[in-house]
């Protein structure tokens, strides 16, 4: 989220008013629809500006080396995902179960995969990466239109959907949080076989080919 294609290191990180909409936008999370869509659009995007030395970072003028030490914390804080051989073959391995998974036919059982380790390594970064890459190419494979859409209806088209709940989470919650991805209204009285219904549903109208469920230890 860099400019480019200019001599000028000064045209390498943005102006003060674009600097400002970065740190100054609301966080949407990925846990709803609206708040995915922004992640699928953005990630990666945010690119550290290029290295100066003491030199040249002297002779910029003061408002412009604010600007510059101010990106480059922003973009120090959010790092890109690093590419490690651990991360490279869980991307493999999710890749394949993906594309695999969306283009079975008829196949009520789909494998899936359980990403587990200590908090901070990087799980979610690597699935979310994997899933954003994949709905991608899913969507320019149908024209960004849902193949599955059902007649006479608008449903929105999301191929991923990410759900983010505790460890502690019951199926009744689970199935609650997956359908809020959707903003969808549950009743409190919603019985689980319902629920799991209603998540059957939704999750086939919508033409969802994966769905994430992020368990986080809150403890």
């Amino acid at each position: 989220m860099t400019a480019s294609g200019s001599d000028d290191p000064q045209d390498q990180w943005p102006s003060r008013e674009r600097l400002a909409e970065l740190v100054l936008r609301p966080t949407l999370h990925r846990d709803t629809f609206e708040g995915w869509q922004h992640y699928r659009l953005t990630c990666g995007q945010l690119l550290p500006p290029p290295h100066l030395t003491p030199k040249q970072w002297a002779v910029l003028p003061a408002d412009r080396r604010f600007d510059y030490d101010m990106f480059r914390r922003l973009t120090n804080v959010n790092l890109p995902l690093q590419q490690t051989p651990m991360a490279a073959k869980v991307t493999r391995l999710i890749k394949r179960r993906l594309h695999g998974n969306a283009l079975k036919m008829d196949d009520p059982a789909l494998a899936g995969v359980m990403v587990s380790g200590f908090g901070h390594y990087g799980k979610t970064a690597t699935v979310s990466a994997v899933c954003a890459a994949f709905e991608d190419s899913w969507l320019q494979l149908h024209d960004f239109l849902n193949p599955a859409a059902v007649p006479g209806t608008a449903d929105l088209h999301a191929p991923v959907v990410y759900v983010s709940t505790p460890v502690t989470a019951t199926p009744k919650s689970t199935c609650q949080a997956t359908l809020r991805f959707f903003r969808a209204d549950i009743r409190a009285s919603a019985t689980l076989p319902r629920l799991v219904q209603l998540v059957a549903d939704t999750l086939r109208d919508h033409g969802v080919r994966a769905l994430v469920l992020d368990f986080t230890d809150l403890g």
